[in-house]
């Protein structure tokens, strides 16, 4: 393993601003091969009797056998490129789900599996011009490389056993999810939903030990139910078409018995690496998992002793400084965590809340002054308003963030905020809440230079011995059901996309047989540390405010393996870090969980051969454009593996409250290949200045350069001053001939007054890159690429002799 290369030379431009586009295109396939592929295939399903056959002229045969009882089911489709998954539903398909690795799942009877078949034989036939076949269905076709029937052993979770004999059993049964049919999904979720109810009603007036637990219609995107089944009831669900899985009774991780251990660290506690700094509530230091983290502890205001304590500050910290506390119940576990400075600022309400005492924004001030003061650059601030950061002007606590963060070189951790619980009190519709703009992310989360994490419910298990009737409401991995969502205001249409990161908060769960919401339940919420209580150390939280320590954490990892690396830049490789990639808002779901997913600071620490991280800090003139070589080895470029390469961007740019543009000025970047260094300068020269276009309204942008299209779009991230983007090639799109490779950023003024942006010429940035091999775990980019580093380097030098 290795440290990440550094780019050291920016190549300053004249000109102001440039759109670039590419459209890589793709070849056109074999018709030949693909229409031979397809009737490999239909040959395969005809001879099951439950697909009809093709004849030599390309005209359908009707199986023998009746069809009867088994009309409709479910075909798996997989194919070379993502499916489009509306094509096929004129032949009478009805998608189900399309995912991300080339699969589409559609519920057919028996008319829509002879529609298909009748395509696929006009299709293979040689005389047949494609005339009388729509585009989208050529398409769509190809792109097959196998269809499938889903079936038993694709519902099952593997392991799981029917009941024998006389046994009845409880299972969690997931229905095909209906969220594609934007209009009618929900109508259409709950009568599949009420389909299976009616199913079990049959075997429960056979069998009265099977009966329904628990069901879920609310989202059309995770329809469920709850039962106990015995071994005939199981045996038609296993084969039933609107069932996607069964799996069996789960093991909760942590359950409300866990929490009573009573565990004692081994050893003393050596806390290293970089230090967090936590403003909160009092952190009890009692708890023997944090008596030796606390570096300092201050009180704000100096002058003034705050009351009672809650246990607000301490979760908040222990979370900081282990990342998962979950791994201190494990005798097994020999970690260390990172050493905390706490400033206290807040104490409980009437209502036992952690709340700042006197005035917000002098207590935050003297805060981050004095965390300053000792060095910490990664803070944590999990406090924050009550509701959405209104507007009309960013808040003032978001403003006094951006501030610091800029003049102390911090990255400053906060949380996106909670809803209240009289919004989602009528959890049916809990994800509408989401969605309305009063869930939007609360002050002072939408700070443009602060890194916000909202949360996310890491598990949706539910311990059946204590909630037999619970239903978690939020699946794993999703959104918390009261964590506040984005994007939140921005100068651009597309908002700025906050938040940038999730992270566990803990889910929520419903009894369904009381409608009581269960909001503390051990195995959905955060393991945490707690002040001793009858000898308890360990306790169980839910909240946004537990997302950002643990995005803090992960930040940390990243600053004690660069301990030189700006602020910026280490918002840059938290960004790189990320979960999964940008996924576009939809109709039904019009809310941002976060723009980067979950981070894993573990994954950015290091380069290897299949993985290569390049960054850059420094500064450029505003209003104005640079260019980065990016030395991309020949051997990235060759064969027919899966590679990506994905950049950050990070800047912090003044910020005034008072300006419609909240930020004094945006960024931008594109990534350009197959055009060599003078060529791009000569381009960009040849761009009419903003002046100039402001004279003269009839001046265009010239389209000078292609650039590789990257997701998302750039102008998604107008307003940003965190961005990622990435290209991905399933196999190759790559040209080895190709030795140029070019990042060109862009810098453009916001609508300040010219007194302002005198004031404002230069802005520092930072910029990570990485390029990844995904298949070919043999090969050593990282000696290339540090090789062609070099050797550029050496030419640079040459030729300034």
């Amino acid at each position: 393993m290795a440290d990440h290369l550094k780019l050291t030379t920016l190549d300053p431009m004249r000109s102001k601003r440039v759109n670039v586009n590419f459209d890589p295109g793709a070849p056109k396939p074999d018709r030949g091969a693909r229409a031979t592929t397809l009737r490999g295939i239909l040959e395969g399903l005809a001879s099951s009797h439950l697909f009809p056959a093709l004849g030599d002229a390309g005209e359908i045969i009707e199986p023998e056998e009746s069809e009867s009882g088994i009309s409709e089911l479910v075909l798996k489709f997989t194919g070379t490129q993502p499916f489009d998954n509306s094509a096929f539903k004129g032949l009478g398909l009805v998608p189900l789900a399309v995912t991300d690795d080339k699969r589409y799942f559609a519920l057919t009877d028996h008319d829509a599996r002879s529609a298909l078949a009748r395509l696929i034989g006009r299709y293979s036939q040689p005389e047949d011009s494609l005339d009388g076949i729509a585009k989208n269905l050529q398409n769509e076709l190809a792109k097959v490389d196998g269809i499938d029937l889903y079936g038993r052993e694709d519902r099952l979770a593997p392991g799981l056993q029917p009941p024998s004999n006389d046994d009845v059993v409880e299972v969690d049964v997931a229905l095909w999810p209906t969220s594609l049919e934007h209009r009618t999904g929900q109508q259409q979720g709950t009568e599949r939903v009420a389909r299976i109810i009616s199913l079990l009603e049959s075997h429960t007036d056979r069998n009265p030990l099977v009966r329904l637990l628990a069901h879920d219609s609310r989202d059309p995107d995770r329809l469920t139910v709850h039962v106990a089944i015995d071994a005939i009831a199981f045996e038609e669900l296993a084969d039933h078409h609107l069932i996607e899985r069964i799996r069996g009774p789960l093991t909760a991780r942590v359950t409300h018995e866990t929490l009573l251990q009573t565990r004692l660290p081994a050893d003393p506690l050596l806390p290293e690496g970089e230090p967090i700094g936590i403003i909160d509530d009092l952190v009890v230091d009692a708890n023997p998992w944090l008596r030796d983290v606390i570096v300092e502890q201050r009180t704000f205001p100096d002058e003034v002793t705050l009351g009672e304590h809650t246990r607000h500050g301490t979760e908040v910290a222990s979370v900081a400084a282990w990342g998962d506390v979950r791994s201190l119940l494990d005798p097994e576990f020999d970690g260390q965590p990172f050493p905390l400075y706490v400033a206290r600022v807040a104490q409980a309400n009437d209502r036992f809340e952690a709340q700042i005492h006197g005035d917000t924004a002098d207590q935050l001030s003297a805060a981050l002054d004095w965390l300053a003061e000792h060095r910490v650059r990664i803070v944590v601030l999990a406090l924050g308003e009550t509701y959405a950061d209104p507007g009309p002007l960013t808040s003032d606590l978001s403003a006094l963030i951006d501030t610091k963060a800029q003049q102390h070189g911090m990255v400053i951790v906060t949380s996106a905020g909670n809803i209240e619980y009289e919004q989602v009190e009528d959890v049916k519709s809990y994800l509408d809440a989401l969605r309305d703009d009063s869930a939007r992310v609360a002050a002072p989360g939408t700070a443009a230079l602060s890194v916000t994490a909202t949360a996310i419910a890491e598990d949706d298990t539910i311990d059946r011995s204590r909630n037999p009737h619970a239903v978690a409401l939020a699946r794993a991995g999703h959104h918390a059901p009261y964590a506040r969502t984005g994007p939140v205001r921005g100068s651009k249409a597309a908002g700025r996309q906050k938040p940038e990161f999730s992270a566990n908060g803990g889910n929520w769960a419903i009894d369904t047989a009381t409608d009581n919401l269960v909001t503390d339940s051990a195995e959905l919420a955060v393991t945490t540390l707690i002040p001793p209580v009858n000898g308890r150390l360990f306790g169980a939280s839910t909240g946004t405010s537990l997302a950002a320590p643990r995005v803090a954490h992960e930040l940390a990892k990243i600053a004690t393996r660069y301990p030189d690396a700006s602020a910026n830049l280490l918002r840059a490789l938290l960004a790189l870090s990320g979960s999964r990639k940008y996924r576009k808002k939809d109709r039904k779901t019009p809310f941002l969980s976060s723009a980067y997913g979950v981070p894993a600071g573990d994954d950015v620490l290091e380069s290897s051969g299949t993985r290569v991280i390049f960054t850059f800090e420094g500064s450029m003139s505003t209003n104005s454009h640079a260019v980065l070589e990016i030395p991309i080895p020949e051997l990235f470029a060759t064969g027919s593996s899966a590679r990506e390469i994905s950049i950050a961007l990070a800047f912090d740019p003044p910020v005034r409250r008072s300006r419609k543009d909240y930020i004094a000025g945006n960024m931008e970047f594109v990534f350009v290949q197959r055009q060599d260094l003078a060529a791009i300068k000569e381009a960009f020269a040849r761009q009419p200045r903003k002046s100039e276009r402001d004279e003269n309204p009839d001046l265009v942008v010239i389209k000078a350069i292609s650039g590789r299209a990257m997701e998302p779009p750039k102008t998604t991230f107008l307003s940003d001053t965190l961005m990622r983007r990435t290209y991905y090639s399933p196999s190759g799109g790559w040209d080895p001939n190709d030795e140029d490779y070019f990042l060109v950023i862009t810098h453009e003024h916001s609508r300040w007054t010219d007194r302002q942006k005198k004031q404002y010429t230069e802005q520092s940035f930072a910029v990570a890159v990485e390029i990844r091999d995904h298949d070919r775990l043999d090969i050593d980019l990282y000696t290339e690429a540090q090789a062609r580093l070099v050797d550029r380097a050496r030419s640079r030098n040459t030729r300034s002799q």
